[in-house]
């Protein structure tokens, strides 16, 4: 017991220059500020070990949210591969990393990261020995893509809104499509106005208004899972 007692000093000076040394490399990591020019829509084809590319559009919104549509490419021509016409989507909220210079992407599937290249490109980052880019495209429309989504939906008597789980965006939707639908699905199902968990098919219209195109699924007293992204 004495000489435990004896080589305590030691060790905790051992352990506070250990603590010293991992605080001073912290400090000498020089934060990056976020390019004010980084949001906006960006698109490219991206290498593909079974196709001949991924045709993929990133929609990087001021507010923080992100949607992300990809597409296979054919091997003989710049096509879609037969069967690949419907598109995989990727939605969810970013922010600006700014001890690693890269902006991280969060949605339901793998975290992914981004980081800002000359001349307007986004890089990808990814375990490749190929370039993973996607270049600004001042030319892409606003999203406006049909593509099923889940959310939190309520109605009152004069309008209804739809929290999207992934991005925690909230729309107002609009009085075309299914509308009417949603609504006689709320009136019949969740009559107590219950939050309730609803799966549609939609896309965005002007003014980022919710356009129901077919009405899926709803919930009631059910909420978006917590902790997503």
């Amino acid at each position: 017991m004495p000489n435990r007692a004896r080589h305590l000093p030691y060790a905790l000076l051992l352990l506070a220059t250990l603590s010293g040394c991992e605080a001073e490399r912290d400090a000498a990591r020089v934060a990056t500020p976020m390019p004010a020019t980084l949001t906006g829509v960006y698109s490219g084809q991206l290498p593909c070990s079974n196709c001949a590319a991924i045709a993929t559009t990133l929609w990087m919104r001021p507010d923080g949210r992100f949607f992300m549509r990809q597409r296979f490419v054919d091997e003989d021509a710049a096509t879609l591969r037969p069967g690949d016409e419907t598109a995989r989507y990727s939605l969810g909220r970013w922010h600006w990393d700014e001890l690693a210079g890269e902006a991280v992407l969060r949605g339901a599937g793998p975290e992914r990261r981004v980081a800002a290249r000359d001349g307007g490109r986004l890089e990808l980052i990814v375990v490749s020995p190929l370039e993973h880019v996607l270049t600004r495209d001042t030319s892409a429309p606003a999203f406006g893509d049909r593509l099923a989504l889940d959310g939190e939906s309520a109605v009152t008597e004069k309008s209804a809104t739809f929290r999207e789980c992934l991005t925690d965006l909230t729309f107002t939707v609009s009085d075309s499509g299914a509308y009417r639908e949603l609504r006689r699905q709320h009136r019949r199902m969740n009559p107590r106005g219950k939050v309730a968990l609803t799966s549609i098919e939609g896309h965005l219209a002007t003014g980022d208004r919710l356009v129901v195109d077919r009405f899926l699924t709803i919930k009631p007293g059910t909420a978006c899972p917590a902790g997503r992204p």
